[in-house]
């Protein structure tokens, strides 16, 4: 990659010339455990792409080169818009790099640490958006065993992507299930941290753990140590979501509780079903704006995380003590707030505040009203007084 020719030497490989002349980089996105990723420009196509390069500390590891080659190959052969697209991968004087779909946006752990809970509404169109590349997925015998905010990326278009496919395992994989604890423990579902098979309800239990995470702010599952979170996860019920947030649906909360089952057979069962479900929760007009909505949500969410950061670098100069004492809980009051104000902005007079308890008294009423009518009319029918009263309205209207 032409940004870092210095170590290259006098005599770099003809794959280091064809990959410099054919990319320009442009930028550091982010370094990983394993790799480093950057922002750079396919010259011959012109376009942005980011290039995913294995540490050269790791090249030699034969683990991390064969999870780095199953990521690229996975995600080659998974060419979906909720999935991020690889456009190729090679070998460069001993660097080991993947070309993929270049995402301008940011990912879901980057939001929910600066702006807090997500609206419920554009939980479900986020959560709708990953199911539906899970599907695609799983249909093709794949399942991505590291479904978490970190690799779900939104698009400033609107769209929802699935990243890191470096663990995932074919479902007709004969290879040991010694490696099933591979991803990470506070989204791991009871049969991962037990060492048991994986299967598309594995990614539904993940996918069900963040979505209670953005709809509330916090893991449903939380402890000191990593036994005592396997322990949790695997035998504890979680607190319900609407605790956290009276104005979540039910619908969405008994959805929530579905999906964290710790038996897989009792959750969806699969990633349609899943979908399905949610789209009875916005209503498929909502739906049909997802990508709309997200955008919205986004940019106003950057917004806000803007005014944050400058109103907090302002009580920093006039009154340290003050933030320095605000304690955890209120800030995150203070985010759950913000995150219900921002939803109500961007829904407009469409999404309001679910009015579910106002709906059930309102059903009940016009229930009892009907039975009374009918109990009426069939006193009336007994007496003999119904026939009269229909000759009476006959002879007069």
């Amino acid at each position: 990659m032409s940004e870092d020719k210095t170590h290259l030497g006098k005599h770099p490989s003809k794959n280091r010339l064809k990959l410099d002349q054919e990319f320009k980089i442009i930028g550091l996105l982010g370094i990983g455990g394993m790799a480093e990723v950057y922002k750079a420009e396919q010259t011959s196509l012109s376009r942005m792409v980011a290039i995913k390069k294995l540490k050269s500390s790791l090249s030699q590891n034969p683990e991390m080169m064969e999870r780095f080659l199953r990521e690229a190959q996975s995600a080659a052969n998974l060419q979906h818009e909720n999935i991020v697209q690889v456009y190729q991968m090679g070998e460069a004087d001993n660097e080991h790099y993947i070309v993929m779909e270049y995402v301008e946006g940011r990912d879901l752990k980057s939001i929910l640490k600066n702006s807090g809970p997500v609206p419920w509404e554009i939980a479900g169109l986020i959560i709708r958006g990953v199911a539906q590349g899970l599907q695609f997925a799983h249909q093709r015998g794949y399942i991505h065993r590291d479904i978490k905010p970190g690799n779900i990326m939104l698009s400033y278009r609107g769209e929802v992507k699935i990243m890191d496919f470096g663990i995932v395992r074919r479902m007709d994989s004969e290879l040991t299930q010694t490696g099933a604890f591979l991803g990470t423990p506070s989204y791991m579902s009871p049969e991962q941290l037990k060492g048991q098979g994986v299967t598309v309800q594995s990614d539904l239990f993940s996918l069900g753990i963040v979505l209670y995470e953005i709809l509330t702010g916090e893991k449903p599952f939380q402890a000191d140590t990593e036994q005592a979170l396997i322990l949790k996860i695997t035998t504890e019920k979680e607190k319900a979501v609407r605790r956290h947030n009276s104005e979540i649906p039910r619908r969405l909360a008994r959805m929530v509780k579905k999906i964290l089952k710790k038996n897989p057979a009792k959750r969806f069962r699969d990633a349609e079903e899943l979908i399905q479900y949610l789209d009875r929760v916005p209503g498929k007009k909502i739906v049909a704006r997802a990508n709309e909505l997200i955008a919205e949500y986004l940019r106003r969410a950057e917004s806000l995380s803007q005014e944050e950061r400058t109103k907090k670098a302002d009580q920093l100069d006039s009154e340290p003590v003050q933030v320095a004492t605000r304690t955890r809980a209120g800030r995150g009051r203070g985010k759950t707030k913000t995150a219900q104000k921002q939803g109500r902005a961007i829904i407009g007079n469409e999404w309001t505040p679910s009015q579910e308890s106002s709906w059930m008294v309102k059903t009940v009423i016009l229930m009892v009203i009907t039975l009374a009518l009918i109990l009426i009319a069939i006193l009336l029918h007994s007496q003999g007084y119904l026939s009269d009263l229909l000759n009476f309205l006959k002879a007069h209207f």
